[in-house]
């Protein structure tokens, strides 16, 4: 590889979901502690800038916007003339190699064997440091390049206004300041994934009486029909829901006791956030995609057509009735709940 200049301007390109995005966080202080004169901007799509636009080691945040023609037009007409030195394509996709490649830097870095990898000019193979999590496999291609690592964890940085903002909602709803609660985020982007809507609002409505904590309902962006069915369901003044941004739902999320959700986006971001995480898995096996903070819990039943694939789904699953989900029960979570030792 060639040296990177100190001063280098340096472009990390980490396109699709909100959890690999937290993941990739994990690089961004090693990187700048190595090169702390260089100028580093990342490439994230719109879903996620909130997640690392008050990151303090990222100089500039580029959005990829897939819906408009001319937004993108812009954004690669800028990545063109930006003039990077260095280009990270921690996507391995094509998208993401095709934006490494136009970037014209005379450092272009990605996977070997990521597609579309002859648009690198730097090739990397890190198969020798057996990365065991996705977390690792992101850390992993930045040590190749001579970053130490003191730890491999996620950094997200939640700003002071929406640190605000987030206990206005809470007061708003009857939660003052001291007063404990946990979130129930029943929400997720796969239908087939979905636990059933009466078992979380069973789940919210017990949790007050054999707790003592209210319980904060809340959603993603694309997550509001969800949260308003389990809502409807729900008959307890100690419940609430709140609908909010990103950032004032990592605010939230960072002060509850304890979270329930499914296995994805929000999952990896609660346990960055440091609250103790109950993850719901069905569809996918835990192994790899698990939560990895010392008190997260895993609710998972291991039946015989868990993990599944496109292929080998039932018909069933797309109407949100998946038996992975269906033999969980109430009372599985609860039991998580009791291991966690509030």
């Amino acid at each position: 590889m060639k040296n990177i200049p100190q001063k280098a301007k340096i472009l990390l390109i980490k396109l699709r979901s909100i959890g690999d995005v937290v993941y990739n966080t994990a690089v961004y202080s090693p990187l700048k502690r190595r090169f702390p004169d260089a100028h580093l901007t990342v490439v994230v799509e719109r879903p996620s800038y909130d997640l690392v636009c008050d990151h303090p080691d990222v100089d500039d945040v580029l959005c990829f916007e897939k819906g408009s023609f001319w937004k993108q037009v812009k954004f690669y007409s800028r990545l063109m003339r930006e003039g990077y030195d260095v280009a990270i394509d921690m996507h391995e996709g094509t998208r993401g190699a095709v934006m490494c490649f136009l970037t014209y830097a005379s450092i272009r870095i990605g996977h070997k064997f990521a597609k579309r990898s002859f648009l690198y000019n730097t090739k990397l193979d890190f198969s020798d440091l057996k990365p065991k999590f996705p977390i690792d496999y992101q850390a992993a291609l930045i040590k190749t390049m001579g970053v130490h690592f003191d730890h491999v964890e996620p950094s997200i940085y939640i700003s002071e206004s929406a640190r605000h903002q987030a206990r206005d909602l809470l007061t708003k709803n009857g939660i003052q300041n001291g007063y404990k609660y946990c979130v129930i985020h029943p929400g997720t982007k796969k239908v087939y994934d979905q636990w059933q809507y009466e078992k979380f609002s069973r789940l919210a409505e017990i949790i007050p009486k054999k707790y003592g904590v209210k319980v904060v309902l809340t959603c993603g962006p694309d997550e509001k029909t969800q949260v308003e069915r389990v809502t409807k369901l729900v008959n307890s003044s100690e419940v609430v829901c709140i609908q909010t941004g990103l950032q004032e739902l990592g605010a939230i999320t960072q002060g509850a006791s304890f979270v329930v959700c499914h296995n994805g986006g929000y999952m990896h971001l609660a346990s960055a956030m440091g609250a103790p995480v109950i993850a719901l898995f069905g569809v996918v096996h835990p192994g790899v995609w698990k939560p990895l903070g010392q008190r997260d819990q895993v609710v998972y039943k291991n039946i015989e057509c868990s993990p599944c694939y496109d292929h080998t789904r039932k018909p069933e699953c797309y109407e949100g009735d998946a038996e992975c989900k269906r033999v969980i029960e109430v009372d599985d979570i609860l039991k998580a709940v009791e291991r966690l030792r509030l």
